[in-house]
């Protein structure tokens, strides 16, 4: 991916972030004195309000020209991952969060959730390669639009995972890190917590995909639209975000429990190994182009990551308890 853009991405945050630090302060004064969230709380709750409001703003679709629009799959793959990714995490607050979680909390939870959703999903996303202004909304790049939208779908699953689960502060063995805040006992730094540390390793795991596929992964799905390689993509990170999903989920019973839970991760990647198709003799588009070979379809490859990751979920608990690590 181009520098260029990466420096317009971190500049395009700058704004907002700045916003959101102000709005933070000025929130934090007034749920205090409401006596509604510690102070902390409510410069988190300012600032993801903010962020969830730009987020709504950019890249707003609705703006191109109708000539871009018509047609436009990539879009759609877009927001679709988008909606999925969010209404997940609504369903986990409403249904298997903290019970604690309703008014102010289960707002402030949803803001976070959002704001999560555009900020480590559809920016962060494009550090990748693909972008979303020019291959997705200008140039109807389907497959480009599908890497993004399943990284978004991955983030939100994640968070959903994290936002699983009772708060429990005291639970946590590395809990007295955070006991610096004033919310602490709050626990609402512990679905952000979670959230954080699986989105990083989503991150360092997908880019070891990339690393290890036999060809040039940006300009097979950015230039030559190669669809068999942006589903084997979507499909790797959706495995690898149900495994994270798992993992970060509440429940906390020690270390080496959580351990195993991350551990699971391990599987789509060694089936990325064994399933990788061979480096293609030249690149190629879509399978049935004029003068370009049919692209050997990937499916199998992908539902290999799907089952891999679905098999270590089911697997993971009865390995921890057969091990003695849950109580």
């Amino acid at each position: 991916m181009h520098t260029d853009h990466k420096v317009y991405l971190l500049q395009k945050m700058i704004g907002p972030l700045m916003i959101g630090v102000w709005v933070g302060a000025l929130s934090a004064v007034f749920f205090y004195e409401a006596d509604i969230f510690w102070p902390d709380t409510g410069v988190v709750f300012g600032m993801a309000l903010v962020i969830s409001f730009f987020g709504l703003l950019w890249n707003r679709a609705s703006r191109l020209h109708p000539l871009y629009r018509r047609g436009n799959a990539a879009i759609g793959a877009v927001r679709l991952g988008i909606i999925l990714g969010f209404a997940w995490c609504l369903w986990v607050l409403v249904h298997h969060a903290d019970p604690t979680i309703e008014g102010f909390w289960f707002v402030l939870y949803a803001l976070m959730a959002f704001a999560a959703i555009k900020v480590f999903g559809q920016v962060a996303g494009q550090l990748f390669g693909p972008r979303l202004q020019v291959d997705v909304f200008e140039r109807g790049n389907l497959a480009a639009g599908v890497f993004l939208g399943a990284f978004v779908l991955a983030t939100g699953m994640i968070f959903g995972g994290a936002s699983w689960g009772d708060l429990e502060a005291g639970g946590l063995e590395y809990g007295w890190v955070f006991e610096v805040l004033p919310g602490y006992e709050d626990g609402w730094w512990i679905t952000p917590w979670f959230f954080g540390m699986g989105w990083l390793i989503l991150v360092l795991t997908l880019g070891l995909w990339i690393r290890r596929e036999k060809t040039d992964f940006y300009r097979r799905v950015v230039r030559d639209r190669n669809m068999e390689d942006a589903k084997a993509a979507a499909y790797f990170m959706i495995a690898c975000a149900i495994t994270l999903t798992y993992a970060v989920h509440g429940d906390y019973r020690g270390f080496a429990d959580a351990l195993i839970g991350f551990s699971v991760i391990a599987l789509p990647v060694l089936g990325h190994e064994v399933m990788r198709p061979p480096a293609p003799a030249h690149a190629g588009n879509q399978a049935g182009d004029e003068g370009v070979p049919a692209v050997r379809s990937r499916d199998r490859e992908g539902g290999v990551y799907i089952l891999l990751a679905l098999a270590g979920v089911v697997l993971a608990p009865l390995v921890s308890t057969l091990l003695g690590l849950r109580g």
